[in-house]
């Protein structure tokens, strides 16, 4: 009677096993979803606790038996991620001698690398097939805004600051998991994103409006659903830069920033957004910055990517993280100069990384291979520190399904990404849920083509400039270069004045300093009101702070530059926030924007706020 009742309870858990795997896969279906892509992952999917727990036990029973049967060569190849020229693998050429050669554990790829999307699909699959035993990373950096290297129709948001204006998490998300469809169609099964830089400085003049703002609980609440969104998909997240890059004023490509702050700030502020995307988002794998933390690792100048204190100790010990550690790239000034990218390499190995990021110079690339090499081979990374990192490399794979997926035949995946909105509709919407209005003084915006009938336009952004032709269409429009020569913004400033010294408004389009320090001359030569649309760093309103007008797109993509001319139009409102302060102007969380049915009752709106978020 026992044997029968054990019988039967197996039979019944089996069949919910196979029951809630059904579900599992009906309600990760895409075609329930809307967006065509890759399997769910099973981590995304809604599993009951034991079968969650079953899974784990599974992978890690694999990634065991893979890393028992691998060479030494083999188990330092995968510390390797490495980037090269080319757009093709050619037989036996220098890409298959690296990436075969070496079985690298990752390869990132740049616009160099890109001439179109049927180009990189190939590319990626002949990649892959160089390594069919344990699959690489195939990585792009395809951030949004102005970090892009895959364009339209691959869905990339206009920038992380104007989801952060947006407001809206869950529009986050869902632009990562479209993100997500779009890479891993083309190839790709990681994206070096997001940026969880808390951007406090507005001198910062690397991060800007790649951040999701200044707040960190802002910061870290968009960061952990972006790597949800974009996880779920079958795509990894990097998160970058840690310890955070947002309060420095100094690029780590090009010199070692430090950030001067004790402890608790670091973990209120800079730290703050990579504990969520850590214990809320799943996040597999973390960025490093060389950037310099002395209140944490007792010296001035030691960078972050070869810190013991601040890898092993801050990032895994106190915020728990059991992901991959990938360093930034061996080659930036912020650490070769110290240390050259060898030593680099074996340091942050030590240090308590994974994966060390070199992209650029041959010569490197072997440097670093050999230094990792000689330093496993004389004991200085011991075999049990170099299995860590494996371990951790292979279980990630493991569970984005790198060894058991793989995307369908290009013709089939270009398919389905030129046949979706899905990419261009989750831009257009970020685009205008984020567009925000600072200032308007008297009703200037949205422009009245009752009472503002000769209107000039001053833009570098081909798209803006049309989109403004077709709704103001007696405009006056000029057309400026993004960097003009000191001759050519003379002539453009000249011409500008004679064209809207009889005006009723001239719209400006920035997008840099270059522009901006042009639009502080007009506003202070010209009588005319004067509407800058910036689509850069918000702080430009530092070179114009008496404009009249002042509209934030956070992004010169197209989307953000239709919005843009859309509302000014009055087609659209402009409800987002300030995600950053201006200093002595404007606090975080502010916006001019008056919903007009406010005034009318018809509710749903608001008036100019400058509520925190």
């Amino acid at each position: 009677m026992p044997s029968r009742v054990r019988s039967q309870g197996h039979r019944v858990t089996l069949g919910l096993r196979l029951l809630a795997t059904a579900l599992a896969a009906l309600l990760a279906s895409p075609s329930l979803a809307g967006i065509a892509g890759p399997p769910a992952p099973p981590e995304a999917r809604p599993e009951i606790p034991l079968l969650r727990h079953s899974r784990e036990a599974e992978i890690r029973a694999r990634v065991e038996r893979i890393l028992a049967s691998m060479t030494v060569e083999q188990k330092v190849g995968q510390l390797l991620f490495v980037g090269f020229g080319g757009t093709e693998v050619d037989e036996g050429g220098p890409i298959e001698r690296l990436v075969k050669g070496k079985q690298v554990g990752g390869v990132a790829l740049f616009s160099r690398n890109i001439e179109s999307l049927t180009q990189i699909a190939h590319f990626t699959r002949q990649i892959a097939a160089l390594l069919p035993t344990i699959p690489p990373f195939i990585a792009v950096d395809q951030e949004g805004g102005n970090v892009v290297r895959l364009s339209e129709p691959v869905a990339a948001p206009p920038s992380n600051m104007a989801l952060g204006a947006a407001r809206s998490v869950e529009l986050t998300r869902r632009a990562a998991q479209v993100q997500a469809r779009d890479l891993w169609l083309l190839g790709f099964n990681m994206n070096l994103a997001p940026v969880l830089d808390v951007n406090s400085n507005p001198a910062n003049p690397v991060i800007g409006i790649r951040s999701f703002g200044e707040d960190p609980a802002l910061v870290g609440a968009h960061g952990a659903a972006y790597v949800r969104g974009l996880q779920s998909g079958g795509v990894s997240a990097v998160a970058k830069h840690f310890p955070g890059h947002g309060d420095t004023e100094s690029d780590s490509h090009y010199d070692l920033p430090a950030l001067p702050h004790d402890k608790t700030r670091l973990l209120a502020v800079e730290l703050a957004p990579f504990r969520e995307a850590i214990r809320k988002g799943g996040l597999d794998a973390v960025m490093t910055a060389h950037i310099a933390l002395p209140a944490v690792e007792g010296r001035p100048r030691v960078p972050a990517t070869v810190s013991r204190k601040v890898l092993t100790g801050l990032l895994r010990e106190e915020l728990g993280f059991k992901g991959i550690i990938l360093t930034d790239g061996l080659e930036m000034k912020g650490i070769v100069d110290a240390y050259g990218s060898g030593t680099a390499a074996v340091k942050a190995i030590q240090a308590g990384a994974d994966m060390v990021l070199i992209l650029w110079t041959r010569e490197k690339k072997e440097e670093v291979h050999q230094a990792l090499l000689s330093a496993v081979r004389d004991g200085r990374i011991s075999m049990a520190r170099l299995d860590e990192s494996v371990r951790r490399i292979l279980t990630v794979k493991m569970r984005r399904g790198l060894f058991d997926r793989r995307p369908p035949p290009v013709e089939e995946a270009l398919a389905v990404i030129s046949n979706s909105s899905a990419g261009p509709a989750i831009a257009r919407e970020i685009a205008e849920r984020g567009l925000t209005l600072v200032r308007s003084r008297e009703g200037l915006t949205p422009i009245d083509r009752r009472t503002h009938r000769r209107v000039v336009v001053l833009s570098a952004d081909r798209t803006f400039d049309r989109e403004m032709g077709r709704r103001f269409p007696e405009s006056v429009r000029i057309r400026t270069p993004a960097v003009p020569s000191r001759a050519r913004r003379a002539r453009d400033l000249e011409r500008t004045r004679e064209a809207a010294k009889d005006a009723d408004v001239l719209v400006v389009g920035v997008v840099n300093s270059y522009q901006a320090r042009m639009v502080g001359q007009l506003v202070r030569t010209l009588r005319t009101p004067i509407v800058v649309v910036n689509m850069g760093s918000p702080y430009l309103i530092r070179a114009f702070p008496g404009v009249a007008g002042y509209l934030c797109t956070y992004s010169y993509r197209p989307a953000s530059a239709t919005a843009a001319a859309r509302f000014l139009a009055g087609e659209i409102p402009a409800p987002g926030r300030l995600p950053v302060t201006l200093p002595g102007m404007y606090p975080l969380g502010h916006s001019a924007w008056v919903d007009p049915r406010a005034s009318h009752g018809g509710g749903g709106g608001g008036g100019a706020t400058s509520r925190r978020p």
